[in-house]
């Protein structure tokens, strides 16, 4: 029986099929084909933990290891390439789309030696859309934003006795129809509805506070995101720093306490680098009419009234 099997690793994402009855050197050989490297470790579930390649194991078949539908993390397990000498001229460092200006890319991620790799901070794009890109690319999700928006426009109208005016502070119609616009910021109520839909807890982190907001508990799998006051962000592991996004894991077993210990150690270093707003006395604008007010309460309650959903702080100088 053909199973498949997902592949991430740094050349991208893949899927491949092999029968269930293959020795595992097979599955090593269509992974090393497939990924383009000639030398690998492998990991898989969630939490991570390593697949065996031993040579003395190869030719043992992969039922019992029950592979079907799983994602392995494809690695290189060839040693890096040697520094530069003397003579040669180091190479210009590429800049880290993921780094928040001000602040230096190593203190972006946390070392965790215990599972191979490093927690590290995503940073979104400062768009209005953080919140549903932060979790739409957590799932796998290209270009999530106005997906994530409809989907939860339409559960609001879909569940009219559960998201009513009470609780949107504005009539379900209207609400939904400022969500579906690129410029209105998603906060809890959508967090709590995207649970739902995928099925999955969210664990969001105040940067300034620390707490940690769960949407969707009970839930087998989590994915987690980090909130600065104004601004959403993805929490991720890395193998290593130089993989590219697309090989991130972004979701773990809700029982997996020790990831949201090592997320918020990291959030902890960033509260010490001030990477959040004080929404409690920060001065904000209306962007579409200039109207000014106070933290995101009074953004919120104007955006409702309005349906205006971009915002901007001003600096008050003496």
């Amino acid at each position: 029986m053909l199973i498949q099997i997902s592949l991430r690793s740094p050349n991208g994402q893949a899927r491949v099929q092999i029968e269930d009855d293959a020795t595992l050197r097979e599955l090593v050989d269509l992974i090393k084909a497939k990924t383009e490297l000639s030398n690998v470790s492998l990991k898989y579930g969630y939490p991570l933990k390593s697949l065996d390649i031993s040579p003395s194991l190869l030719g043992g078949s992969i039922k019992e290891l029950k592979l079907r539908g799983e994602t392995i993390v494809v690695a290189s397990a060839d040693p890096p390439p040697a520094a530069p000498t003397p003579q040669s001229a180091p190479a210009e460092p590429k800049p880290n789309p993921f780094t928040p200006k001000g602040i230096e890319p190593d203190e972006t991620s946390l070392e965790w030696p215990e599972r191979g790799g490093y927690v590290v901070l995503r940073v979104m794009p400062d768009d209005n859309s953080c919140m549903f890109t932060a979790f739409g690319g957590a799932i796998g999700l290209e270009n999530p934003s106005q997906i994530l928006r409809n989907q939860v426009a339409d559960y609001i109208l879909e569940h009219p006795d559960e998201y009513h005016e009470a609780i949107l502070g504005a009539k379900p119609q209207s609400y939904t129809a400022c969500m579906r616009q690129m410029d209105t910021w998603g906060g809890a109520i959508e967090l709590s509805i995207l649970s739902d839909i995928y099925n999955l807890e969210i664990c969001s982190i105040d940067v300034k506070s620390l707490r940690i907001d769960r949407f969707g508990e009970g839930k087998s799998n989590r994915v987690i995101i980090l909130y600065s006051g104004i601004h959403y962000d993805r929490i991720a592991f890395s193998m290593d720093l130089s993989y590219p996004v697309e090989v991130d894991v972004t979701r773990w077993a809700t029982d997996d306490d020790a990831v949201l210990d090592k997320a918020t150690q990291l959030a902890r270093r960033l509260q010490g680098l001030h990477y959040y707003t004080d929404t409690t006395d920060f001065v904000i604008k209306c962007e579409v009419c200039n109207w000014i007010g106070q933290g995101t309460r009074d953004a919120a309650k104007h955006e409702r009234e309005t349906g205006h959903g971009r915002f901007g702080e001003m600096q008050i100088t003496d």
